[in-house]
């Protein structure tokens, strides 16, 4: 079957247009008053290209953005999340600093490129498998488009009135999944052609291709290269129970794909293994066996292998028929990432598969099974009819997500592009002098401004949302930041209570973890008691009365960024530090800081 190209180039340019909206929303907002902030379709975003950025800038692999602990001679970091999945940054780094990018730039550019090359191997998949280019373009527009429905989430969240449409395009997230999308797809690819290709020569290079594709998820992004180990696994189970023709000479191949993966997989675990203390806590890694059966996702996995029971009980394929045991496989996958546990004992943020990874593979099994359905119509006018029905419906469909997504964040893409004056500046502070660089702590009363500082300035800060989700700070120091920062902006215990009571999301993470508000986010949710909080409360209430110099120069001030629309009380801050005059930058002001001697 030759591939049309054509097909695939334009899926993959609507795709790219469509993934491109929230920064066209962005433009529009801002006009000439944009700043160059990049629109985030997810809340974690600013972590990733802080990351990025410090890689951009020259800093080593254990780097923290966030406290500027980055990893020397003299002070060995341990393994974090980011730098043990280092390949997709060093990915978008290593070209972004030859072109000379930043992190916000990169980020834009990755919105067009990663889909389009998503979709473009999506595509070649399907078209291997289908061997029909209409329907390959096609199918890769309901799977792009389709990700987030096939989890029940996205826009049809608001038809429903289930809450907020969200996320926004799920594999777009930056910089993962969205840098190792593409070789997700592409690892099924070259799976097939290892199975189908009719030379040894060709099934060689396609498997080693696959293993090295699986290799580049391993250090990429962990629901990927586990969700790829899932397919894996099923797929040989498959093969070798089922036995299609030639399936012994064929399962070699199928074999080196599996060892070329598990080779990957010892550095992984040895990086693992040199993990911060605190990893397994923050990430909320579970004990437990419990089964996850009724998963979304999984729910209409089992749909698609009834109709594929139906498809083989009609005489439309043949279950030892590859193009049957593929969606078969895939169809598979939910039940196996979702029940893993059962065995390992170990459950870390399912949801994360749900809505980032095994949705696609649940749209894909979903397509597969139809077109065993659709390649029955002999008539070429209907099946054109269809074709076209469907590319209209999924693009449709499509442009509803990106628009009803993009509404959530718009505020806050705004907000974050309002900061950049500021945080530019202390950029510019940065080059005249390194010691305003990473080494600087700042002060930052403002969360939004706080988080996204370092995708554009290499300055520590004093607390920000994702910085404890980096190996630099532990938990009980990331607290203790948090309760400094309440003690500079004259927040006693009587305002971090009502700021409990108001619901502030803020507080709740810094003070007791992601889990302890969101019950999604683990499968053991433990949902805050009020005994809890007040216990909290007292003992910030007596960190707030007995504040020393000690805690003032731990870590020790250099800037503070003040937002005029707060309501803030700098008497506790002057106490310990003398305020050089203000620069003003929009809604923020500037001071530079001066610790006070001991004894004034």
């Amino acid at each position: 079957m030759k591939i049309n190209w054509r097909f695939g180039i334009l899926a993959a340019i609507v795709v790219a247009l469509f993934g491109l909206y929230p920064q066209f929303a962005v433009w529009h907002e801002r006009g000439a008053n944009w700043n160059g902030t990049f629109a985030s379709n997810d809340l974690d975003e600013p972590a990733y290209a802080a990351y990025l950025q410090a890689l951009i800038e020259g800093r080593p692999r254990k780097n923290d953005p966030y406290s500027g602990r980055d990893e020397t001679i003299e002070n060995p970091q341990p393994e974090s999340i980011f730098s043990i999945q280092f390949i997709t940054p060093y990915t978008a780094a290593i070209p972004a600093r030859l072109v000379g990018l930043n992190a916000s730039q990169t980020f834009i550019a990755l919105s067009a490129i990663a889909s389009f090359l998503t979709a473009l191997a999506l595509f070649w998949f399907l078209v291997l498998i289908t061997e029909d280019n209409g329907f390959a373009a096609v199918g890769t527009l309901i799977i792009m488009f389709g990700g987030a429905l096939a989890s029940g989430n996205g826009a049809i969240n608001e038809f429903f009135g289930r809450g907020a449409a969200y996320p926004f395009l799920p594999f777009l997230r930056r910089y993962i999944p969205a840098v190792a999308f593409p070789f997700f797809f592409a690892l099924f690819g070259c799976v097939w052609l290892a199975l189908k290709s009719q030379t040894k020569s060709t099934k060689y290079i396609s498997s080693v291709a696959a293993g090295l594709c699986f290799g580049f998820l391993v250090f990429s992004y962990f629901y990927l290269w586990t969700t790829a180990a899932a397919f894996l696994f099923a797929l040989t189970l498959l093969w070798i129970v089922l036995r299609p023709e030639n399936w012994k000479s064929d399962l070699r191949f199928l074999i080196l794909v599996d060892a070329i993966a598990f080779v990957f997989l010892l550095p992984y675990f040895y990086l693992l293994s040199q993990r911060a203390e605190s990893t397994d806590s923050i990430q909320l890694l579970v004990l437990t066996h419990a089964p996850d059966l009724l998963r979304f996702t999984a729910i209409v996995c089992y749909i698609s292998i009834l109709f594929l029971a139906l498809a083989i009980w009609f005489g439309l394929t043949k279950i030892k028929e590859t193009s049957t045991i593929f969606p078969l496989a895939f169809s598979i996958v939910p039940f196996i990432v979702f029940n893993q546990q059962i065995i390992s004992g170990r459950s870390l943020q399912p949801f994360h598969y749900e809505f980032y990874v095994v949705n696609y593979i649940t749209a894909l099994a979903v397509v597969l099974t139809i077109f065993l359905f659709l390649k029955r119509i002999h008539s070429p006018k209907i099946h054109a009819a269809v074709l076209l029905i469907g590319s209209f419906t999924a693009a449709g469909w499509g442009y509803v997500e990106v628009k009803l997504t993009t509404r959530l964040l718009i505020s806050w893409n705004v907000a974050r592009d309002e900061a950049m004056p500021v945080t530019k500046r202390l950029a510019e502070l940065a080059e005249e002098n390194e010691a305003n660089g990473k080494t600087a702590v700042t002060l930052n009363f403002d969360y939004i401004q706080a988080d996204n500082q370092p995708v554009t300035s290499p300055q520590a800060v004093l607390w920000a949302r994702h910085q404890h989700v980096f190996a630099g700070v532990s938990w009980e120091e990331n607290k203790e930041r948090f309760y400094q920062m309440l003690y500079y902006g004259g927040r006693d215990a009587n305002w971090l209570r009502q700021d409990f009571r108001n619901g502030d999301i803020e507080a709740y993470m810094a003070l007791f973890g992601w889990d302890r508000f969101n019950a999604t986010l683990s499968v053991n949710a433990r949902p805050l008691t009020v005994g809890e909080v007040e216990q909290e409360v007292r003992r910030y209430d007596n960190y707030y009365k007995n504040f020393s110099f000690e805690q003032a120069s731990r870590p020790t001030l250099s800037y503070a960024i003040v937002p005029n629309n707060l309501n803030l009380d700098l008497s506790n801050l002057e106490r310990w530090y003398e305020l050089g005059a203000g620069e003003s930058f929009g809604a923020y002001i500037l001071y530079k800081l001066h610790l006070k001697p001991i004894n004034q």
